[in-house]
């Protein structure tokens, strides 16, 4: 396997964990969310949801909200953008996803 296709095969894994772990993380949020409401445990503003669903608070750029550029050319306008919603199930399942890949690799 040559460096380009490896670094390509890490990038895929690294995006495939952190999407697979994200939408796990979101679902066990609105699981312990709605036993939070059933249990009267605080709804959904219990710890257990809010340590699942909560974002991780990774700012790039000046200020807490970065808004995207704007670039207005009269006739057309474009935006441009990037934002990044980590959580802790998010970043397990990239954990994992890279300890897959390590062990399925070409051998």
């Amino acid at each position: 396997m040559n460096r380009k296709s490896s670094f390509a095969r890490l990038l895929l894994f690294i995006i495939l964990g952190l999407l697979i772990g994200g939408i796990l993380g979101e679902s066990l949020g609105l699981l312990f969310g709605e036993l939070g409401e059933l249990m009267n445990a605080g709804g959904y503003d219990n710890i257990v949801r809010n340590f699942f669903v909560a974002p991780l608070n990774l700012n790039f750029g000046i200020g807490h909200n970065v808004d995207p550029v704007f670039i207005d050319l009269y006739m057309v306008k474009f935006s441009f953008g990037f934002g990044l919603k980590l959580n802790v199930v998010s970043i397990i399942g990239m954990i994992v996803s890279l300890y897959i890949m390590k062990w399925s690799g070409e051998r």
